[in-house]
Parts: C-alpha cells; sequence; structure tokens
C-alpha cells in the first residue's frame, strides 16, 4: 500500500513537472517574440511624417541620380500652374508620375534599422549621386524652399533602402501594397514624349536620305495598299521591313527632350513624310553631345492643310527630341538595310 501511494505522488509529482516546463517554454517563446518585435533592429513608422498635409505646399521637384538629374516645378500657364520639368524647357510633366510619385512617399514606412557605417552605404545603394554615388536623391520643396523631403533611396534586388543626406543611419523601408516608387532614374517616363500623334494610316509618301547610301522614296495608292520602294527602281522580298521603315516616324519613343534652339548642327539624315491629304512633314535628324535629335516640322499649301499642319506643330515643333541609338537608326535606314545589296 505504501509503495503503491509512493509511486501515485511520483507519477503526479512528474506530471506536475512536464506541465511546468511547458509553460516555462511557451512563456520563453512568447517573451523571445515580444523582444524581438522591440529589438534595436525593428523599425515602424511613416518615413515622411505629415506629408499628406504638407504636399499641398511643394513647388519644386528635384531628382538626382547616376543616369539621370532633372528639376521639376510649378508653372503658370494662362490661368493655370501646371508642373513642367524645367532643365527640360518646361515641358509639360504628367500628373500620372506625381500622383504615383506622392502616394509612394506618403505610404513610405520602416520596416528595419540597418546600418550607420557609411562604407556599407554603396551596398545598399544609399551614396549620395551628387558626389558620384549610386543613390536616387529625392527632394520636394514649398514655395519658401523648406525641404519637405529630403532623401537617398536605394532601390536594390534585395529591398528599398533609405536615408536622409546629413544622417549615415539607413534603414530598410517599404511603400504600400499599391504604392510602387515612379521609375526615378527615367527622365522620359515623367513625359509624354509622342511628338508626331498621327495614325500610320494617313501617310501616302516618304522619301529619306540616310545618313549613308542613296535616297529613296516609299509610297502607295491607298492606306490598305502596300508600302513599295518607288525610288530607285529596286524590289524587295520582305514587305513588313518596307511598311516598318516607312511608318516609324509616326511611332517615336524618345528618350530625352530639350527646346529645338538648344539643339544645333547639320541634319545627318533627313526623312519627309506626306500625307493623303497632302500635309508634309519633316523631320531632321542631328546629331549632338553624342546623341541623335529629331526635330520635326509640318506644312500645308492650303488654309484646310495650314490647319491640320498646325495642329502637328502645337505638339512637336518648339521641340527636339532625343531617340535611342536602335531607334535613330530605324527612322532613317539606309536602302541597304531594306534591300540587302542596294547601294
Amino acid at each position: 500500500m505504501t509503495t503503491q501511494l509512493a509511486e501515485r505522488r511520483k507519477g503526479l509529482a512528474l506530471r506536475f513537472g512536464l506541465a511546468a516546463l511547458a509553460m516555462a517554454a511557451v512563456a520563453a517563446i512568447t517573451i523571445a517574440i515580444e523582444n524581438r518585435g522591440l529589438s534595436a533592429d525593428a523599425a515602424s513608422g511613416p518615413v515622411v511624417p505629415q506629408l499628406a498635409e504638407a504636399i499641398g505646399d511643394a513647388e519644386r521637384i528635384i531628382i538626382a541620380s547616376a543616369e539621370a538629374s532633372y528639376r521639376i516645378e510649378r508653372a503658370q500657364r494662362g490661368e493655370e500652374r501646371v508642373w513642367v520639368m524645367r532643365d527640360r524647357g518646361d515641358f509639360p510633366v504628367t500628373a500620372q508620375r506625381l500622383g504615383q510619385l506622392t502616394q509612394a512617399l506618403q505610404q513610405l514606412r520602416y520596416t528595419r534599422r540597418m546600418t550607420s557605417d557609411a562604407s556599407k552605404h554603396e551596398r545598399l545603394g544609399v551614396t549620395d549621386p551628387r558626389q558620384g554615388g549610386r543613390g536616387v536623391l529625392v527632394q520636394i520643396e514649398d514655395g519658401r524652399g523648406a525641404l519637405l523631403v529630403n532623401l537617398i533611396l536605394g532601390v536594390e534586388p534585395t529591398g528599398l533602402y533609405v536615408r536622409r543626406p546629413d544622417d549615415d543611419q539607413t534603414w530598410a523601408a517599404r511603400a504600400g501594397d499599391d504604392a510602387d516608387l515612379p521609375p526615378l532614374r527615367d527622365i522620359a517616363s515623367w513625359l509624354e514624349l509622342r511628338p508626331l500623334a498621327i495614325e500610320p494610316e494617313r501617310l501616302a509618301r516618304v522619301e529619306i536620305v540616310p545618313a549613308q547610301g542613296r535616297a529613296y522614296v516609299l509610297a502607295r495608292e491607298a492606306p490598305d495598299q502596300p508600302w513599295r520602294i518607288v525610288q530607285p527602281a529596286v524590289a524587295t522580298l520582305a514587305q513588313t521591313i518596307v511598311s516598318t521603315a516607312a511608318e516609324r516616324l509616326t511611332q517615336l519613343s524618345p528618350v530625352d527632350v530639350q527646346l529645338a534652339p538648344a539643339i544645333q548642327g547639320e541634319p545627318a539624315a533627313r526623312v519627309r513624310a506626306v500625307t493623303f491629304e497632302g500635309v508634309m512633314i519633316d523631320a531632321e535628324l542631328i546629331v549632338s553631345d553624342g546623341r541623335t535629335w529629331v526635330k520635326l516640322a509640318a506644312r500645308g499649301d492650303s488654309p484646310e492643310l495650314e490647319a491640320a499642319a498646325m495642329q502637328i506643330n502645337s505638339r512637336s515643333s518648339d521641340w527636339a527630341f532625343a531617340l535611342s541609338e536602335l531607334e535613330a537608326e530605324a527612322v532613317a535606314p539606309p536602302l541597304a538595310a531594306l534591300v540587302p545589296g542596294a547601294e
């Protein structure tokens, strides 16, 4: 009897001991989780507090990176104040990109404390671009020049990192799920750079003077007819190539823009497109500072055609548009690119 009682007591003691150990383990895990949430590396809260209340006072946006630097400002256009790219001849900036930047910055939040060691800024992409670094400087000023936003962003495959230019402390951050940053290194993404907004079907004749080789003429009799090389008299088996060359001028996707007088020089190539209505559109390709720029001007020989030409010129004639190397070659290709062996 005594032995059974002792065994029972031993079993109870063992069960109580195991229960105590289990409770202690749960408590340890809970404390560890809480401590991890409160650790020095964890962070939370907005990167730019009260931006939503202050953004209405913004007058200037400065973006600087190794790839591109530009300044966006409010400007008076008649009775309306609009956003323009100041160092691109006051070319209008798209409202969609401005809204995207504002939303992303308002929703940008700290997620983790990173390094304060300046020697490690390079691998996080937050080195100052004004000193040759590869970060992206984003500054937004109000009308008095006070900085509403002053950040260097590191947009890396491993995540998004931020720091202030006057502070070595770097943080990991994230925007909202529906608030991605715009492509800050790409000037063209901020501008609606479609210099010739006409349908390819309107073109009847295209005369091309390429940088190399002889001039040639492409034409068709109606919008539903195929393009042909009418001068010189050569045959081509690749109709798609001819059509692409003839209509390329209507599909330009420039990478930059400047006021037309800022780009000077003798044209390296020329293109003249004539619509079925009779409007003539002249394009000159000019090489300046290692880039190819296109200038466009339209004209018509009657009052009706002049109105159509003015509509084209209102969008394009004040500007010079920079083309990528591939697009510059495609706008005025040599005849040999259409007809192998032709000179």
